[in-house]
């Protein structure tokens, strides 16, 4: 094709009328599946020029923006959204926020939900499922931005930290304290976070010569739960000198099963997690941890969103922008 499609030439390559793709376009129910394929195929093969159709049948700006984290009841997620918020704020939106519980079926709903009611701009922190639909909602006109995790198969702009490399050097660091025998709680490996800080600790160990047992690593599911039980599960099978536990939910569930199994950190067992909190200074022994910017990747994210929003301007137009943040082992009594 040599022009930019409308919506009558959407419509007529697809066979349909101009409701119909208008319909298609904004995900309702009540288009029969055959006739969405057909038009969901026109978008496909025509890309950015019924992009640009998309993104004019947005009518009006609602003045809001969707963000879907993992856990509301998480700290983590918690800053991340109040970070999100504030820069909301200033820019005179409001924010709608749900709570994915870490469930590509549930992230899909909401999905659905903050597209029916037209939201301007989507933040995520994705299961890494659904990219068809995120594909989708962008082809649509409506930008997303990922923050801590990113789906593949989607392109849009994101902030991340480096897992792997942070992970890297904070359990070389432990090594040449003199820990050899190192556990780890690990997240689950279809999370890129997960995956990423797996891969940094198996590293550090090649890299210092120590051979990766398998026996020592637990794989959890970033849950407070999954983290007592796991560091039971460790204490119960296996002799460590020191536990690497990848993220801040799994690690309070960790810390306290250590105290209540009576073992002393870090005279039994040194502490070393993902993710910094208040409560790793409150506690004894303090917690060694590596921190993240959260407040500086919320309001990362939202700028990058509110660009898009104000400027109008796809990912084909303007490639979508990823923001690798730095971040810091803060070391502590429990090393």
């Amino acid at each position: 094709m040599t022009k930019k499609l409308n919506i009558d030439e959407v419509a007529k390559l697809a066979g349909v009328s101009t409701a119909t793709v208008s319909r298609v376009l904004n995900d309702y129910t009540f288009v029969k599946e055959s006739t969405r394929n057909r038009v969901l195929q026109v978008i496909k093969e025509t890309q950015y020029r019924v992009n640009a159709v998309a993104r004019n049948l947005r009518r009006r700006k609602t003045l809001s923006i969707g963000m879907i984290i993992s856990n509301v009841l998480s700290s983590f997620y918690s800053v991340l959204a109040k970070a999100v918020e504030d820069v909301a704020i200033r820019n005179n939106y409001s924010t709608i926020l749900c709570n994915g519980g870490d469930s590509a079926e549930k992230e899909r709903k909401y999905l659905k939900v903050l597209h029916e009611n037209r939201v301007d701009g989507i933040i995520l922190s994705p299961t890494g499922k659904n990219a068809d639909y995120l594909n989708f909602l962008i082809s649509s006109g409506i930008p997303v931005a990922f923050i801590d995790r990113i789906t593949q198969g989607v392109e849009c702009d994101c902030v991340l930290v480096n897992n792997r490399e942070a992970t890297r050097r904070a359990i070389e660091f432990v090594i040449d304290r003199g820990y050899k025998k190192i556990g780890c709680i690990a997240g689950p490996m279809d999370r890129m976070t997960g995956a990423e800080r797996l891969k940094g600790y198996m590293e550090a160990l090649s890299g210092r010569g120590i051979i990766f047992d398998e026996r020592l690593v637990k794989y959890g599911d970033f849950s407070y739960e999954s983290g007592r039980k796991l560091m039971g599960e460790i204490i119960e099978t296996v002799q460590i000198d020191v536990v690497f536990v990848a993220n801040y939910d799994m690690a309070t569930g960790a810390f306290q099963t250590i105290k209540e199994s009576g073992c002393e950190i870090p005279g039994d067992i040194g502490f070393l997690m993902f993710d910094d909190s208040v409560w790793t200074t409150l506690v004894t022994p303090t917690v060694t941890a590596i921190s993240q910017p959260v407040y500086i990747m919320g309001t990362t994210a939202a700028d990058l969103l509110f660009k898009r929003i104000f400027n109008g301007s796809n990912y084909v137009e303007q490639k979508p922008v990823k923001v690798v943040l730095e971040t810091e082992l803060i070391v502590r009594e429990s090393i």
